[in-house]
């Protein structure tokens, strides 16, 4: 297991490849490094050097009780590039992670190569916190054992095999022997709580780096009327829409997806 030790705390990181372009990994709300499954080394396997990172709160970074705007966590991943001396980095974020890695852009200008979105809006929605508090309410943490959790997964779930996967990575193993979130709730009601606060589109206006913003045809996270939004403020042909695909759309079609961004992440390092 990999830690990088850093002034604002200790991350939780796994790394791929070892030559090539510096790629950062940057994780959804809830989730872990671990949860983009092929996509790191296959990454690795086109030339870049990827580094997936634990958010803090969430899997085995640290979890204090405070940090979690959205320019902190910018602030986090900047102090590991500084521990590690990388710069001129391809960060690429999903969902949450999109939205650190826009502020990543924004305030670290001189150490970003370029900024790729997954499938996150950036329309403000202050209440949506209160939302994601009464779903984790709903689960009778800690179940007793992974039969247990098995079990209200299965009820909960029945027909979403992919979903009752994605939902188990979220427990693991507690030091009483029983299975709970591997993420803090009340760090992810703050960072879902800070980051919708506002509206964030005026952000796409100051990122000086290429950039592509990727959408997943089958998600509700961005409207057509944001899509036309976002189109306005990039480039042309910056918004791309994967096909059969929704939310965790790199697990949904992972080959549509680096179909996409690893020709983007080319053409940089290569120009």
């Amino acid at each position: 297991m990999s830690f990088i030790k850093t002034p604002r705390g200790e991350f939780f990181y796994l790394k791929h490849g070892s030559v090539g372009p510096v790629v950062y990994l940057l994780h959804g709300l809830g989730a872990k490094c671990q949860d983009w499954e092929s996509i790191p080394d296959e990454l690795a396997e086109a030339g870049f050097r990827v580094f997936a990172f634990d958010m803090k709160g969430h899997g085995q970074s640290e979890k204090p009780k405070s940090g979690y705007a959205p320019e902190d966590l910018a602030r986090d991943l900047e102090a590991c590039a500084i521990e590690f001396s990388h710069r001129d980095i391809h960060v690429v974020g999903h969902s949450t992670g999109g939205r650190n890695a826009l502020f990543f852009a924004t305030m670290f200008v001189d150490k970003t190569a370029s900024l790729t979105i997954i499938d996150q809006t950036l329309t403000a929605d202050p209440e949506i916190w209160k939302k994601s508090q009464d779903e984790y309410s709903q689960y009778p943490v800690p179940f007793a054992d992974e039969d247990s959790l098995d079990k209200f997964l299965l009820d909960k779930f029945p027909e979403k095999e992919r979903r009752r996967k994605f939902e188990k990575g979220q427990f693991s193993i507690n030091e009483a022997n029983q299975w709970d979130w591997n993420f803090s709730v009340p760090a992810v009601l703050e960072i879902q709580r800070l980051g919708r606060a506002k509206a964030l589109h005026w952000l796409l206006k100051r990122v000086q780096c290429p950039t592509l913003f990727i959408k997943a045809e089958d998600s509700p996270y961005l409207s057509p009327e944001e899509c036309e939004k976002i189109i306005d403020l990039l480039p042309p042909e910056s918004l791309k829409v994967i096909e059969k695909a929704g939310h965790g759309v790199f697990r949904d079609n992972p080959r549509a997806f680096l179909d996409v961004l690893v020709p983007f992440l080319q053409s940089i390092s290569t120009s």
